[in-house]
């Protein structure tokens, strides 16, 4: 096992780009209009530390997040903003709120969606949302299949302005109809211009075929005999949908083909460590990016997050995962634990990221420039 130390960590965490991070220093992300863009680039320089800020969007705050985005744009014309890279949002098409605050899950209507889209080249990298939103039964978008727009028009219309559609937070209610919703997404970022989108965090908030993590100190005395049971050294390429699930086993197989990056927590309580060794294994660090889903103000919606004992998750209400807590550095130092190498380290928290934020750029200067001028 490779025991990094502190001087070989140090330029790893300087050279990475956290992708997908909900709060730094004291700002609750829900809280839109109170953001401070450079105090958070303060914090972020202080630290040497790439940042992609992920908010949720409560309706009333749509306008705002569109303020944001200029007030973004500008600030990076005039060169404010080396640390803070953008912006991803986490919903509001979200099939399964996991622990996004309620507020900030409701349905966009065309215009909502385009809007977004013009957001992209100003700052707005990805937008995670559901494929399958429609088919919760009883969810806020249950009664919308015949009045919302498809999952096709919203890839096809993000990623003509340069936003990355981001599948997550699926519903559990029928994984092959989500897995086929999933693929259509796919098959339009195929033949795009834009290259390989991202998916938000791999196995959670999805329908999957195994236990993922054992969290409790009931859970924990039987995870060492429940790990065997899983089988590890069997699971490949060849039996996906068995092993993982047909929703996971679509993301790695899209992955294996470059059309995605699949995002992955690595502080071991999202999804167990072991466990993540493996899908490291199947999927290629090539394909993979780090993740941190962190809120270090603890505030989440105007609420404070707890944390439990032996635990470095933060808690909602009703014993629900908000986020983690664990920083970029704790996140290599775990890569490093199950025996990762310091190429695929490089690989995950800095080269992938690094080569998404490239891609974007070379789209908007090759072609989305291009096509604007011709109309």
């Amino acid at each position: 096992m490779e025991k990094p130390t502190t001087g070989e960590i140090t330029p790893l965490v300087e050279n990475s780009i956290d992708f997908h991070c909900h709060g730094v220093g004291r700002f609750d992300f829900t809280e839109i209009a109170a953001l401070d863009l450079q105090e958070i680039e303060s914090i972020l320089a202080r630290r040497k530390q790439r940042t992609v800020l992920t908010l949720y969007l409560p309706k009333p705050n749509f306008k705002g997040f569109i303020n944001l985005i200029e007030t973004f744009n500008t600030g990076r014309k005039m060169g404010k903003f080396k640390y803070l890279l953008g912006f991803g949002l986490e919903g509001p098409l979200l099939a399964s709120h996991g622990g996004t605050p309620e507020t900030g899950i409701w349905m966009p209507e065309l215009q909502h969606w385009k809007e977004l889209a013009a957001c992209g080249e100003k700052g707005l990298i990805y937008v995670i949302l559901s494929p399958d939103a429609l088919l919760a039964h009883g969810s806020n978008f249950s009664s919308c299949a015949t009045s919302s727009p498809s999952i096709a028009w919203i890839t096809e219309t993000l990623l003509e302005g340069g936003v990355l559609p981001a599948p997550g937070h699926f519903t559990k209610v029928d994984p092959e109809a989500s897995a086929k919703l999933l693929q259509t997404m796919f098959d339009i970022v195929a033949v795009s211009k834009l290259g390989s989108t991202i998916t938000d965090h791999l196995i959670n908030d999805m329908p999957h075929n195994f236990k993922h993590a054992w969290r409790t100190p009931s859970e924990k005395m039987k995870r060492n005999q429940e790990i065997k049971l899983l089988n590890l050294e069997s699971w490949n390429l060849d039996v996906l949908e068995e092993k993982v699930g047909v929703v996971p086993a679509v993301m790695i197989r899209n992955a294996r083909k470059g059309y995605v990056k699949i995002c992955q927590n690595f502080d071991g309580e999202h999804v167990d460590l072991v466990i993540v060794k493996k899908l490291v294994e199947i999927i290629g660090a090539e394909n993979i990016i780090m993740m941190t889903d962190s809120i270090e103000s603890k505030r989440l919606a105007g609420r404070q997050l707890h944390m439990v004992e032996d635990s470095t998750l933060l808690y909602q209400d009703q014993g629900i995962v908000a986020a983690g807590s664990q920083n970029v550095a704790h996140q290599i130092k775990s890569m490093f634990s199950i025996g990762l190498n310091s190429n695929q380290v490089k690989l995950i928290s800095g080269t992938v990221p690094a080569n998404i934020i490239q891609q974007r750029n070379r789209y908007f200067t090759e072609y989305h420039h291009a096509q604007a001028n011709c109309i």
